[in-house]
């Protein structure tokens, strides 16, 4: 069963923590991304996104949660991509996330508990620390990973949201209904 293989990895206590989520907070660069920002001569940027990533959203939102970005840079491929993936909200040019996330919580009626927040930097360490389940990549800053529920085997950008997303949905017992 693709639950046990996706369970088998976390403890009992992370996987308390995932039964109870009702919202999935991403941070942008380092995580949905590689953190590579890529400008031609023209000014134009460019950023990589996992298909992964993307795919699970759909299913998230049919499980009934919550799914944004809060991001500390401002960019239109971030904005397109969160509404080719019909994104709840993405919150852009964010100086203080943890505020944003405080907002966010009380304006969609949750409790910290039931959000789990991805993040890979100094900025994203007060969500980190106050939400019900925290997640960073595998190659998040190692002051990053010391202050997480989990860290991920992938790395930004390689299936990061994938992978706590799974996480969610087979703790939550609807993975095995995705599948099939």
């Amino acid at each position: 069963m693709p639950v046990k293989e996706v369970l088998g990895k976390y403890s009992r206590e992370q996987i308390k923590k995932a039964s109870q989520i009702k919202a999935i907070f991403f941070d942008v660069d380092g995580v949905l991304t590689d953190g590579k920002i890529i400008y031609d001569n023209n000014g134009l940027e460019y950023k990589q996104f996992n298909v992964k990533d993307g795919y699970i959203i759909s299913h998230l939102k049919k499980a009934g949660i919550l799914v944004g970005i809060i991001t500390g840079r401002e960019s239109q491929v971030v904005s397109n991509r969160a509404a080719e993936l019909k994104l709840d909200f993405c919150h852009q040019g964010i100086m203080d996330k943890h505020a944003a996330y405080e907002k966010l919580v009380q304006f969609h009626k949750l409790k910290k508990k039931q959000v789990a927040y991805i993040g890979d930097d100094i900025n994203d360490l007060a969500i980190l620390r106050d939400c019900g389940l925290s997640a960073c990549p595998a190659d998040a800053l190692d002051y990053v990973k010391t202050h997480v529920d989990v860290v991920t085997d992938a790395k930004g950008g390689r299936g990061v949201a994938r992978e706590i997303s799974d996480l969610v949905l087979a703790a939550q017992g609807v993975l095995d209904k995705i599948i099939k």
